[in-house]
């Protein structure tokens, strides 16, 4: 089907009409429904909101109960507390009779069982948590440290001496009964005495209130029954109510399944219970619920409501399938209709592309055949489709006329690139033997010079096409002193390859009557300059190195500042100024520089294509990457040396193509064997 345009028109045409089609029945769908569903929805929230008011209403009058009632006990606890330490501040305050601090508590314990208080408990612990005396036998240092408040915390550890506020501290918590271990709940008050570091506790059991409270929420409960068995939701429809620990607070319908609250729901895999928990706490107060009773399965939307107080989950439950039903009705009437015209649209368009395919399909013949003609030669008078531009006025017609076009151009592009293939294939040929030819001008044996031990060479080019502008020679002058040059010539390719190769010519021309490298490069300048109509300059450097001695004489012209390698100290740039750019201006002058290299001492040209070599992000190598490498192998011989810089330029290079031409070279001076001998 996908193979012609006529079938790909048809599909598409096909698939807009079903997608319409679709999105008109989906949204009409969803509109009714949305009205059905949002009228629901206000009948669900009306009922949950009256269940809320009931809620509200009786819980504010049980807790304004509980509340009045509770109250009084913490003040009776605090007045009690307070006139304990009000007698012990005496005691503490006159220390009984002279006695020391031990007879004056002991003696204030003494006064207080023999206290009266009615209904309400006392006991007191030191600092360490241990009980000291108690109106209450079930408090002993052993039960203390057992006991819990409602957040099952130690009331040991929670109401420790340290941590109590100087006012005192409230706190609920329970204890075992004597007789059959039932759990009580006690409210207590915690006031630290802190001359003698104790804690004075006054208790009094609220089990009473808290069982009256639970005789009012079972009332609260039932009348919320009452009321909503009188509710007409829908049908099925039904309200459902639970506590933070599942229990079912309400009666279901007769039509409902006891088992329902333990249901999973298909679409979450959970229970209802922890479906409507769930979506509480996320802030959603409706979601959908499928309930499935064997292969029969049914959609409910449940809205939500949570009483946090008494952590009570409302929630009002209706089947979909009864709010949806005439939006249904509606959507099969809606579909009825539109299949007829699609199927109408369907045969027009179907007539209409087959018309507008068949030149499509000569053009494509055509195009097949095209590849089998030899363009090499003239071009056939008539051809299939010479005729479509002028029976075709639209799209179609232009699309010939490109065609035709395309065959005559191609014909001549043909003609064309066969003359630039054999052109550069000259050209790239010429170019491979002078890069040839500029790399057999520099020196590559190594060693080059074996009889002489004083010293160790090494250098490398590695240019960034096939010709560039780097360059690096050395040979001797006598048999006492050691010429040697590295340079960048501005430019890349071939006019930099010619200017390098003046340039080293020179320096080997002028080295037979000048040894001083600035005065040789005093004279290289000016004989540069003086014919340069491009512009060009070189960085160089040439130095000269006493064999016998180890001195090193050399000028920088506008080049990378040298690096001087310790064997056992130092491995820094040398921080000579440097002197101009050599051929860019006549007249510029050139000093000598002077140093001298120990046994085991080395010096290290390089170009920028080292320290500027770029990674894929950008990045250079940098200086401060150089001198670390030179560092990390100075104890290399000199040819290992140069070979690790350029596995550490091709690391940090990764991916990225060389950006410039680069140019090493190292001595390393090793003494005059004849001396230390």
């Amino acid at each position: 089907m996908f193979s012609s345009i006529k079938g790909k028109i048809i599909f598409f045409i096909t698939l807009v009409m079903v997608v319409s089609t679709i999105v008109n029945i989906y949204f009409t769908n969803r509109d009714v429904g949305n009205a059905m569903l949002i009228a629901q929805e206000k009948s669900a929230r009306n009922i949950l909101h009256s269940l809320d008011i009931i809620i509200k209403d009786d819980y504010h009058n049980l807790l304004s109960e509980k509340k009045r009632i509770t109250l009084l006990k913490r003040k009776q606890l605090k007045e009690s507390a307070l006139m304990i330490k009000s007698v012990f501040s005496g005691f503490a305050d006159h220390n009984v009779k002279g006695k020391n601090r031990t007879y004056s508590v002991n003696y204030a314990l003494d006064w207080l069982s023999s206290a009266p208080f009615k209904n309400i408990d006392y006991f007191i612990i030191d600092r360490d948590s241990r009980v000291l005396i108690s109106s209450d036998k079930a408090i002993t240092d052993e039960t203390y440290g057992a006991i819990k408040d409602r957040k099952h915390r130690n009331i040991s550890e929670v109401m420790s001496f340290s941590r109590l506020r100087k006012k005192g501290d409230f706190a609920t918590y329970s204890m075992d009964t004597d007789s059959n271990r039932d759990s009580k709940s006690v409210l207590g008050f915690f006031l630290p005495f802190d001359k003698w570091e104790l804690t004075i506790v006054t208790s009094v059991d609220i089990s009473s209130i808290e069982a009256d409270a639970r005789k009012k929420l079972e009332t609260i409960i039932n009348s919320l029954d009452e009321f909503s068995k009188q509710l007409n939701i829908t049908k099925h429809g039904f309200v459902y109510m639970f506590d933070a620990e599942y229990n079912t607070l309400i009666s279901l319908p007769e039509h409902i399944n006891s088992n329902i609250y333990f249901s999973k729901n298909a679409l979450t895999d959970h229970t209802v219970y922890d479906d409507i928990e769930t979506s509480l706490k996320s802030g959603v107060s409706e979601f959908f619920y499928m309930a499935s009773n064997g292969d029969k399965k049914e959609s409910m939307i449940v809205y939500c409501n949570f009483f946090k107080p008494l952590k009570w989950y409302t929630s009002v439950i209706v089947p979909v399938s009864e709010i949806n039903e005439p939006a249904r009705q509606l959507v099969i009437r809606q579909i009825i209709i539109i299949s007829i015209m699609f199927m109408i649209g369907l045969i027009a368009v179907f007539i209409l592309v087959t018309r507008i395919a068949k030149p499509l399909d000569l053009l494509s013949s055509y195009a097949q055949k095209l590849p089998e003609q030899d363009f090499t030669k003239p071009l056939a008078d008539k051809t299939p489709i010479d005729d479509l531009p002028g029976k075709y006025k639209d799209e179609i017609g232009h699309l010939a006329s490109s065609f035709i076009l395309m065959r005559q151009e191609l014909s001549s592009n043909i003609q064309n690139l066969i003359k630039v293939t054999a052109s550069r294939e000259r050209i790239e040929s010429e170019l491979n033997i002078a890069r040839d030819i500029q790399l057999g001008m520099v020196p590559k044996t190594f060693p080059s010079f074996p009889e002489y031990n004083e010293f160790d060479l090494y250098a490398t080019l590695k240019p960034a096409k096939e010709v560039g502008g780097d360059l690096y020679d050395f040979f001797l002058m006598d048999d006492e002193h050691l010429c040697f040059t590295l340079g960048d010539v501005s430019d890349k390719g071939v006019p930099s390859a010619l200017f390098m190769v003046v340039t080293r010519t020179l320096i080997r021309t002028l080295s037979e009557k000048i040894h001083s490298p600035s005065k040789m490069m005093y004279k290289i300048n000016n004989i540069l300059s003086a014919d340069n109509p491009r512009s060009m300059f070189i960085t160089l450097i040439i130095g000269i190195l006493n064999i016998k001695t180890g001195e090193i004489i050399y000028a920088n012209g506008g080049h990378n500042p040298p690096i001087e390698i310790h064997g056992d100290r130092d491995v820094f740039f040398k921080k000579e100024v440097n002197d101009p750019l050599v051929g860019a201006m006549a007249g510029m002058t050139f000093s000598d520089h002077s140093f001298f290299l120990s046994p085991g001492d080395s010096f290290f040209l390089y170009t920028d294509g080292v320290n500027e070599a770029m990674n894929p992000d950008g990045e250079q190598y940098s200086n401060e990457k150089l001198l670390a490498a030179i560092e990390e192998n100075r104890d290399k011989s000199v040819n290992e040396i140069i070979d690790n810089m350029l596995g550490s330029i091709k690391e940090h290079s990764q991916t990225a193509p060389q950006s410039d031409d680069i140019a090493m070279l190292i001595i390393r001076y090793n003494g005059n064997k004849v001396l230390q001998a």
